[in-house]
């Protein structure tokens, strides 16, 4: 009966060990320092590709 309440144990250690580095990798920090142009992106990205704008118009 020892062997069960030992085995237990260790499952529960491991489960929580297991949530615990679960949150830290997939924690967020917000944003990215900085600013940043979504429209500035946006047009290096389209010339890059050779693509005409259309949602200038």
């Amino acid at each position: 009966m020892e062997w069960f309440i030992g085995s237990a144990l260790v499952m529960g250690i491991i489960v929580v060990l297991a949530l615990t580095v679960g949150k830290k990798k997939g924690q967020k920090k917000g944003s990215v320092p900085g600013f940043f142009s979504f429209d500035q992106y946006k047009e290096k990205e389209l010339s890059q590709r050779g693509v005409f704008d259309k949602t200038k118009w």
